[in-house]
């Protein structure tokens, strides 16, 4: 565990925000638009700023993503239907394609920075 805790620490700060904007959703009666604005915009809008900022700061990690879409799974089992388990795949996937550009990013301006 010492070990991976270098990998852990600079995670948690993303997984927390993540969490408090996860658990606003059942808040949300979930026939109302703003749940389906919540769910289709605002989630995974940040998740991909929040992927792209962690990629940018620590590079590609493969278990942010991961940890993404287990955070949401409490909220598909409590409140919402068992239909949306597929959003948290997608929250993920976003969170990943944002990693990765952040990484890109920021390997495209280190190497303009050594030039």
């Amino acid at each position: 565990m010492k070990k991976n805790l270098p990998l852990l620490l600079p995670v948690l700060p993303y997984l927390v925000m993540t969490a408090v904007i996860f658990f606003i959703l059942p808040m949300l009666e979930p026939d109302s638009k703003y749940f389906l604005f919540f769910m289709l915009l605002i989630i995974p809008g940040y998740c991909l700023i929040a992927g792209f900022v962690y990629g940018f700061k620590n590079g590609i990690v493969w278990f942010y993503p991961v940890f993404i879409s287990i955070i949401f799974l409490p909220l598909v089992f409590s409140m919402i239907y068992m239909k949306v388990v597929i959003y948290g795949c997608i929250y993920g996937c976003l969170s990943l394609m944002g990693m990765y550009l952040g990484n890109l990013f920021k390997k495209k301006k280190d190497k303009d920075s050594d030039v």
